[in-house]
């Protein structure tokens, strides 16, 4: 059996009659009886009595309505599903983000967007800062956020803000006086960092390592208030981002540097799967994105 059968018996047995039923199926009639009689030839009994120009329902035909009915809800139900899916009515975000700091600002966006959509679920997935990419294309998220664009061509990167990363190092440190700093002025420095690889790790990447400079030590440490207190503390520096940075700096214990005279800055992207269909509260995501996240962080 088809779906077209299941219609025809609903539908026939509702209006009693093939040529009652031809509106509502869209066929003519010659081709109501050809599915009929191919159905019944199928099922090997009648579903239909004739009696006074009307079609009864057979004990067989009973059955295969009671099935039809099921069925049939069932498909309707899952076609507004989808279209809900698609449209950005209901749906679920699962969501990561390649860099630690981003969790600062997510609790507060996501009140917001649930605002507007609270129907949709946002699931944060933990980061892996080197796989972030892969994960999207392995279908295990939804959408990432990134401070690296890279080159994968089935994946759409959505320009987001950008934001600017300083050093921040105690008062008293011989650098602190410094209008920034330059890649060798790390050489003899402690870098804390969030977590390996160094090659993810931001001024690392960007000012060191085309400078041909290490640092002294590395450290990876990932709770923030421990950073701070180990930079206050004199045991290494940390660079982080301005906006991140702001509220360590009130009692003056700390100082934030620029990094290289033109500063040092890191741009942000959203991005998801390309090739897949557009579901609409991904991009209305995105748009909150935009919207939200530069008063958040204090950024252009």
């Amino acid at each position: 059996m088809e779906i077209r059968h299941l219609r025809l018996v609903k539908e026939v047995a509702s209006k009693g009659s093939l040529t009652k039923a031809m509106d509502a199926l869209f066929l003519s009639q010659s081709a109501l009886s050809h599915q009929l009689k191919e159905i019944e030839t199928q099922l090997g009994a009648p579903l239909f009595h004739r009696i006074n120009k009307r079609l009864v329902l057979t004990g067989a035909g009973k059955i295969v309505l009671d099935s039809a009915e099921k069925i049939l809800c069932e498909l309707e139900q899952t076609e507004l599903s989808v279209k809900k899916y698609v449209g950005g009515d209901t749906g679920t975000i699962r969501l990561t983000t390649q860099c630690y700091t981003t969790y600062h600002w997510l609790p507060s966006l996501m009140i917001d967007f649930n605002k507007e959509f609270p129907k949709i679920e946002i699931e944060i997935y933990p980061d892996d800062t080197d796989h972030t990419e892969k994960m999207l294309l392995n279908g295990k998220i939804d959408l990432a956020i990134v401070s690296e664009k890279r080159n994968y061509p089935n994946l759409r990167y959505y320009d987001l803000f950008e934001d600017e990363m300083v050093a921040i190092v105690p008062s008293f440190h011989k650098l602190a006086k410094k209008t920034y700093l330059i890649a060798k002025d790390f050489a003899d420095e402690t870098l804390i960092i969030h977590s390996y690889p160094l090659h993810s790790v931001e001024v690392i990447r960007s000012v060191l390592m085309p400078a041909g400079v290490q640092p002294k030590k590395v450290m990876s440490i990932q709770v923030t208030e421990a950073v701070i207190e180990m930079v206050k503390a004199g045991l290494g520096i940390k660079v982080m981002a301005q906006w991140m940075a702001t509220p360590y700096l009130k009692d003056r214990s700390l100082t934030a540097i620029p990094i290289t005279k033109k500063g040092l800055f890191r741009n942000w992207y959203a991005v998801m799967f390309d090739k897949q269909e557009s579901q609409q509260y991904l991009l209305n995501f995105i748009d909150h994105l935009k919207c939200n996240i530069a008063g958040i962080c204090e950024v252009k």
